[in-house]
């Protein structure tokens, strides 16, 4: 095969395209039999086919050779490149690149419309392995940043989705068989394994995951004792037990943002819960909790217990009258507060 394969190559490249032509014309005139030539000409149009593939992956090959001796980038660049399914699809090196798992490190699947769904989830999780260091999930409308405020991006109750109003066309793929809308499950991955991803990470924030509930939440939560930074945004969960759940599990956590889904009616927190995060969360220095109804002693629980606490804001918590702020700075706690915001 390889001799006549060299013979025809060799033939084809020295004679011309129409010498091609009529030494195949007269092949088909000596078939006897009108089945005879469509047959022959299906074998042509195979063996072509073939050819024409075998020579396509053999410039993949040499492509993906000569990159790998050309690129300019060291491989912890390379696996820096922000859309790693074009890359992977580019060619074998880069496909190789986007398979590391410190590609994965921090995933980010907030998208503007349901689009990801559990199997996603688990499977960037799977694919991070021991990188696994953050997690940014669900739907976010766009992000919004308060003028002087020494906080990263968040996404408040004023830009809130209603992820209701997608309608379910929208949430289901274009097959119908697989839906991409997450569910309460989307965070099993975290405990799975004997809680193997979720000893990894540092990082998870949540935004507007409407089937996300308070077992399902806590149940993850456990599986997370690194935990140093908490973001949920318009989660129908509980405040009081999310926070019960924190004090048990996370006692290295330095930042803690939540915001309701349903402004002033989660009036779940209780003093001893305060009293409990303040005594187990030593290291927290940034805490927001808006939209909750707060009265001001539990408020001033928190300010004043949490003694590295350098930010805070209250915004858009009912019941706060401003009483807690009465001698703020006395004592041992509140004294290092930076930042305080209370708006609306």
């Amino acid at each position: 095969m390889d001799h006549l394969l060299l013979s025809f190559l060799s033939l084809s490249d020295s004679s011309p395209p129409v010498s091609l032509d009529l030494s195949f014309d007269r092949l088909l005139d000596s078939t006897p039999s009108d089945a005879d030539q469509a047959l022959l000409i299906d074998r042509a149009h195979s063996i072509g086919s073939l050819l024409l593939r075998a020579a396509n992956r053999s410039t993949r090959k040499r492509a993906s050779l000569h990159n790998s001796i050309a690129w300019a980038l060291s491989p912890d660049l390379t696996i820096k490149i922000r859309s790693l399914c074009y890359a992977a699809a580019t060619c074998w090196m880069f496909n190789k690149c986007a398979m590391d798992p410190l590609c994965y490190e921090n995933i980010d699947l907030t998208t503007v419309v349901p689009k990801v769904n559990n199997v996603v989830v688990s499977t960037m999780i799977q694919r991070a392995g021991k990188s696994f260091r953050s997690l940014k999930l669900g739907i976010v409308p766009g992000p919004t940043s308060s003028p002087g405020s020494c906080q990263p991006l968040v996404y408040t109750i004023q830009n809130s989705v209603d992820v209701s109003s997608f309608s379910w066309n929208e949430k289901k793929t274009r097959q119908g068989k697989e839906s991409s809308i997450l569910t309460r499950t989307c965070l099993y991955p975290l405990s799975g394994d004997n809680g193997t991803a979720g000893a990894l990470l540092w990082r998870l924030h949540l935004y507007n995951i409407e089937r996300m509930d308070n077992t399902s939440l806590c149940v993850a939560l456990a599986a997370c004792p690194s935990l140093l930074d908490l973001e949920i945004v318009g989660l129908h969960v509980e405040l009081r037990q999310t926070l019960m759940s924190v004090s048990s599990n996370w006692h290295l956590i330095e930042r803690l943002f939540f915001e309701s889904s349903k402004i002033w009616r989660d009036d779940s927190l209780k003093s001893q819960t305060c009293v409990d995060v303040v005594n187990n969360c030593p290291n927290l220095s940034s805490l927001s909790l808006r939209g909750f109804k707060l009265h001001d002693y539990k408020v001033r629980i928190l300010v004043k217990g949490f003694r590295k606490l350098k930010y805070a804001d209250f915004s858009t918590s009912y019941s706060i009258t401003g009483t807690f702020l009465r001698n703020l700075g006395s004592g041992s706690g509140g004294n290092l507060l930076e930042v305080l915001i209370l708006r609306d």
